[in-house]
């Protein structure tokens, strides 16, 4: 990227820090990002803290309201004749069985937000000459953790993963270890309090307890530019500078020393086989240095835009996607995904005949991602930068939304899947918005130059047709002139006095010269509920939808593919219709115990048409 340097775009080393406590129900005065990641994680060696953990329910907050020995949650306080009063036990509390929401674990938890806290013993082998790292994948919303009684580290953000070192705090046998997971979203969060998803509150993926040398590898990236292959590669410890580095990747070696800072650029003509949806080809890649050494399978390819088309490995490729949410295929609906789960959403969008999948609307957990390289399919990848009641004006959201950003970017560049990196999702035109998105994607490009950059924009002005009923919409948000994607969501036939058929009267385009992409159109309908097309909430209603939205897409000047909402039905607090919805969106193409709907096949058709040419 012109003006940024090849040191810019590296991430910098693990970050940990503490900030002062919050008031009860209150963000802390500073964004509280105060656990930073630890990278590539499935290449590093570590226990697994998965499985049973106590946990008491804390509705009115009483644990952040002060010292008081009656409710310190984060201590193992037993009561004790003629001792203090204490009103609570872990001993006795009740289990369960993480990484999970709290949602789905028990009905009285269903619709609960609020502050959890949850607590294990461990032990620790002394290990010398080893660093200790506490890992979290995700916690939403906001965690706090303590370990032996003493507060350790904070994070904000449910989706993205945190570390908080802890070599020096260990005992060998005995460990208590706390977290305060509190779901609530405060006026500067990120997303807020209102979505069209579920809020599941909890410990949501994997904890472990990850151990690394003294001085270790932090980061690592692997990428094409033009015809090179470029490797970066960041020490972190005490004899981080200076130090030989060595990267093998098909055959080729690349070595080098890094400089002060700890980090080292490599590089290397290209020869390898590129990776794309019809040949997902992964290459095993090796980063070795005096202390350790850290493998991993990626994939290399090029994503780039030439006027309005979009060129995968230099060819033109059209989008066949889908959108979904992180909720597994079940009767309950549940943030609890397995790697089985995950795999069984994507190979719904494999035998959708799909390239391609937008991941909503947040960072959705490293196992699918890797998947995803597995698989063949591109990726959409996203912050919950989301809807209107985002604080656009306020500096500590903005940083809590590039520390999101940077997150997820870090964590998954190095994943041939990930076609393009999405900034937010519907959010409206304002100077405040339109400064703070500006500035979160210089911050992707930054990081990443070698993906795209989009959001999902609404579908803004209708100028008219040449005929009555007729409407164009122009796609003139002035993010169009920074994204290398514009991406548009409408909901024509649905949300709209529209019929389907009518779709017909309306067009799509945009003053920027760029590839243009339908992320989101769709209709609800129950499964198993037939009638005739004009009956809305039906089977019937919503495949006729997608004849016509199909029709729209094909005729758009410029359109690279769509990504239809959604997958499968999700979970929805405020989809409120109690015979057709239930608290369920229900614009799934298969129900959320994954029967098909009619709808399915209709894009199922329509894709096959679309890879055959």
């Amino acid at each position: 990227m012109k003006g940024t340097s090849r040191r810019d775009v590296l991430a910098g080393p693990l970050a940990i820090a503490l900030c002062g406590r919050a008031a009860a129900g209150q963000a802390p005065a500073a964004a509280a990002r105060t656990a930073g990641p630890l990278l590539h994680l499935p290449a590093r060696s570590g226990v697994s803290l998965d499985g049973p953990w106590r946990y008491i329910i804390d509705p009115y907050d009483a644990g952040s309201r002060g010292n008081n020995v009656r409710r310190t949650f984060w201590k193992n306080t037993v009561l004790k004749p003629g001792g203090p009063m204490v009103e609570y036990e872990w001993a006795s509390s009740p289990i369960m069985d993480l990484p999970r929401d709290w949602n789905s674990h028990a009905p009285e938890l269903r619709w609960y937000d609020g502050p959890v806290y949850f607590a294990r013993e461990l032990d620790a082998p002394t290990m010398p000459g080893r660093r200790r790292f506490l890992v979290f994948e995700a916690v939403n919303y906001a965690a706090t953790v303590w370990l032996n009684g003493e507060e350790i580290g904070r994070h904000e953000g449910g989706f993205t993963p945190f570390a908080i070192e802890v070599t020096d705090r260990l005992s060998e046998r005995g460990n208590f270890l706390v977290v305060r997971a509190d779901s609530r979203h405060h006026a500067e969060a990120v997303p807020t309090a209102y979505t069209d998803w579920q809020n599941y509150g909890g410990i949501t993926r994997p904890v472990r307890l990850v151990d690394t040398p003294a001085t270790y590898v932090a980061d690592w990236w692997v990428r094409l530019e033009g015809s090179r292959l470029l490797a970066d590669v960041e020490l972190a410890g005490p004899e981080a500078a200076g130090a030989s580095v060595s990267l093998r990747i098909g055959g080729a070696r690349l070595t080098g020393r890094t400089g002060p800072d700890g980090r080292v650029g490599l590089s290397a003509p290209a020869h390898l086989a590129r990776w794309s949806p019809e040949r997902p080809v992964l290459h095993e890649v090796t980063i070795e240095t005096r202390w350790e050494r850290l493998r991993d399978r990626i994939g290399l390819k090029t994503i780039a835009t030439s006027g309005r088309e979009l060129l995968l490995n230099g060819r033109p490729v059209f989008l066949r996607g889908i959108s979904l949410h992180e909720e597994p295929i079940g009767p309950e609906g549940t943030r609890r995904m397995t790697e089985a789960d995950a795999r069984r959403l994507l190979g719904e969008a494999k035998a959708l005949g799909c390239n391609f999948v937008r991941l909503a609307h947040y960072p959705h957990g490293e196992t699918t991602l890797r998947l995803a390289d597995e698989l063949g399919l591109l990726v959409w990848a996203e912050v919950p930068v989301y809807w209107e009641d985002i604080a656009y004006d306020s500096p500590r959201t903005l940083d809590l939304a590039r520390g999101m950003l940077g997150d997820m970017i870090r964590r998954d560049r190095n994943r041939a899947a990930i076609a393009m990196w999405s900034v937010a999702n519907e959010t409206p035109i304002t100077p405040a918005r339109t400064r703070f998105l500006s500035e979160l994607i210089h911050h992707a490009r930054a990081l990443d130059p070698t993906r795209l950059v989009t959001a999902a924009l609404n579908k803004n002005a209708d100028v008219g047709g040449a005929r009555e009923g007729e409407s164009r919409f122009v796609v003139d948000d002035p993010l169009g002139r920074e994204l290398d994607v514009l991406a548009v969501n409408q909901y024509e036939a649905w949300y709209t006095g529209r019929t389907p058929d009518q779709i017909a009267q309306v067009s799509f385009t945009s003053p920027y010269g760029k590839p243009l992409l339908f992320s989101e159109f769709g209709a609800d309908a129950r499964v198993g509920h037939r009638g005739g097309r004009a009956e809305r909430w039906t089977e019937d209603y919503q495949a006729w939808l997608f004849e016509e939205q199909l029709k729209l897409v094909d005729r758009t000047p410029g359109c690279v593919g769509c990504s239809p909402w959604v997958l499968k039905d999700f979970r929805s607090p405020r989809r409120w219709h109690a015979r057709f919805q239930d608290f369920w969106n229900r614009k799934g193409l298969i129900s959320e115990t994954g029967v098909r709907k009619q709808a399915w096949e209709v894009l199922r058709r329509y894709y096959a048409r679309k890879a055959n040419g």
